[in-house]
């Protein structure tokens, strides 16, 4: 199995590419964001990405953007604007989206392995990633979380992959993920924020019956974001697409990433046409909200912390 890395440029930004005869993944250093991966043997692009030609960079504390949101990120200490509030960082605003999908990490090329760090700005951690290409359709990331403080460090990490999507995308999830929790509905058919319903069928205000597991058309107008209130016993979902059978399943370690969320957009910010599938450490997107719901989604004072995310193609 031939596995290469490769200096490259990215819409006019230098990137690396991890690539074999399958799979091809391209990274550039903000955010260590993975700004493409292609099956190559259906010549399929799997993320969104910038649709313009010069590649646009963003700021550290300034909102994500719709022209930032594409690719694959990481979100962490928080996913929404929120402030720390426990001693001693009690007040400390996190900014949207959280702090490192903004900032120039580390790259580092050793042997077939492609490794990125990044330290805190606001809190005292360093987060770190190592890429690599196990088979040749698998692309892995091996992720450790330092605390470099002698206190306890509250944290919400989550992926961010902006995947395209077409009508009639297949989500697949465990058979366990029957309930779910709204974060938006723009149209109101998951409730307001905080309800409850099931999955994948769910029933709308009027009575109506709706299955979740498929994407409706762009012109539907609508976004939604849930997540599944059970922490799960299995971590895996899956991407289908339609019109030429590209797969995307992912696999990651539940013990410190128990919970999903999902995201969905039909149309209902513009032209935009995509789907998140975010495993997470905690749900509900803030960080002082998401300590409300679960107290695990902390690293002890002077520890690390490691999980692992794989993205297979036709899994």
């Amino acid at each position: 199995m031939a596995i290469t890395i490769s200096r490259n440029s990215y819409k006019g930004v230098p990137s690396y590419v991890l690539e074999s005869n399958r799979l091809r993944a391209e990274f550039v250093a903000q955010g260590a964001r993975m700004v493409s991966l292609v099956d190559k043997r259906l010549d399929h692009e799997f993320l969104v990405e910038q649709a313009k030609e010069s590649y646009l960079r963003s700021r550290f504390g300034h909102p994500m953007t719709p022209d930032h949101a594409v690719g694959y990120d990481d979100m962490f200490p928080t996913i929404d604007e929120c402030h720390y509030e426990d001693f001693p960082w009690k007040g400390v605003c996190l900014p949207d989206h959280g702090e490192v999908w903004s900032l120039d990490w580390d790259m580092l090329e050793k042997g077939n392995q492609l490794t990125a760090s990044v330290h805190g700005v606001r809190l005292p951690y360093r987060l770190s990633r190592i890429m690599s290409l196990p088979d040749e359709n698998l692309l892995r990331m091996d992720y450790q979380l330092e605390n470099l403080s002698p206190m306890d460090l509250s944290y919400l990490w989550s992926s961010h992959p902006m995947l395209r999507v077409e009508e009639g995308t297949l989500i697949e999830v465990p058979e366990d993920c029957e309930s779910a929790r709204t974060i938006l509905s723009m149209s109101g058919r998951l409730g307001s924020y905080g309800d409850e319903f099931r999955w994948p069928i769910c029933k709308d205000n009027q009575g109506n019956r709706h299955n979740l597991s498929f994407v409706r058309a762009v012109e539907t107008g609508d976004v939604e974001k849930y997540f599944f209130t059970n922490r799960l016993k299995q971590g895996w979902c899956r991407l289908t697409q339609p019109s030429n059978g590209a797969i995307l399943k992912f696999t990651w370690t539940v013990e410190h990433v128990p919970y999903l969320a999902i995201v969905v957009d039909e149309g209902g910010s513009g032209p935009r046409f995509y789907c998140l599938l975010e495993p997470c450490s905690a749900p509900f997107d803030r960080l002082d909200l998401s300590k409300k719901y679960t107290d695990e989604s902390c690293i002890a004072a002077n520890s690390t912390r490691n999980w692992q995310l794989d993205f297979s193609l036709n899994a």
